[in-house]
């Protein structure tokens, strides 16, 4: 789990668990006109919202591009005939369906597209040297692809809600500081992330948020956390992940928390140069020679 904390002190001190962030936020609270308790809280929120936005995603356009090249040879690398634009993604859906505990799409490779009619005339005896001429009819099905109607193929009304899934869960790493920026007081855009989503992960380990622990009078600890990359939600069960899928996730979002951090301090940087520098033009900083 990814975790930020920041501590005030009853003497107006910062405490955290980065050091960058403690130095920061230590000139930060002293040039500001605020407590530091709103100090501290405002850039532990901006921190939070800003990690949700620079950890790592798929754009959903990619995630098409990607579903539409995935290999469509047969099993033993036999190249494929016919129309193969979905063979790829219609395997993918299928093994998330039988994951799912649902039952999977099709049952065969072809489709019956076409009847053939063959018929043949030929004479039987009927005894005393009678014979009656008869036809007789061969229905045989032709197999072949599915052929595309109007707005797509068989495949392509099962492949929408699958896409906009797969868009929604490749932001799902950053579900976890979003949590964390709405608990601190600043929520996300509706839309960004779904509303039971959110509640269902609010608070929780697996998930994301924050908390503001008031220790004794005057001294509060900040604390912010991601927790989410932790079970595989392509399953019914829902097992945990492999080490090393949980560890990818970690530390992408480690990396957005970094870039948020450094984000912010930059942008308290700015204020406090101004805060410093605003004094010295005007005249009220005097340097006397020692």
């Amino acid at each position: 789990m990814n975790i930020l904390t920041a501590s005030v002190g009853k003497d107006g001190g910062i405490i955290s668990n980065v050091d960058d962030v403690r130095r920061t936020l230590d000139a930060y609270v002293r040039v500001r006109n605020a407590s530091v308790f709103e100090s501290v809280k405002k850039k532990m929120k901006d921190i939070a919202y800003n990690a949700a936005k620079f950890t790592d995603f798929a754009e959903k356009d990619d995630i098409r591009n990607e579903l539409s090249s995935l290999p469509i040879t047969k099993d033993g690398g036999k190249k494929r005939y016919g129309n193969t634009q979905w063979v790829g993604l219609y395997k993918l859906i299928n093994w998330q369906r039988k994951n799912m505990g649902l039952k999977t799409l099709g049952g065969s490779k072809k489709y019956v597209v076409g009847m053939k009619i063959t018929k043949k005339k030929s004479f039987s005896n009927t005894g005393a040297d009678d014979y009656v001429k008869q036809t007789q009819y061969k229905i045989k099905k032709i197999m072949g692809d599915k052929k595309a109607g109007k707005g797509g193929g068989f495949m392509d009304g099962k492949t929408k809600g699958f896409l906009k899934s797969r868009a929604i869960s490749s932001k799902f790493l950053r579900i976890g500081w979003a949590l964390a920026a709405s608990a601190m007081g600043r929520p996300f855009e509706k839309g960004d992330f779904g509303p039971a989503t959110l509640e269902r992960l609010s608070g929780r380990a697996y998930g994301g948020g924050a908390t503001i622990e008031k220790v004794a009078p005057g001294q509060s600890i900040f604390t912010i956390w991601n927790g989410t990359g932790v079970f595989d939600l392509r399953y019914k069960n829902r097992p945990m992940r492999s080490s090393s899928d949980i560890a990818r996730a970690r530390a992408k979002q480690e990396e957005g928390l970094k870039k948020a951090i450094n984000f912010v301090i930059a942008d308290m940087g700015k204020k406090i140069y101004e805060a410093v520098r605003e004094p010295w033009d005007k005249g009220k900083v005097t340097v006397t020679r020692i």
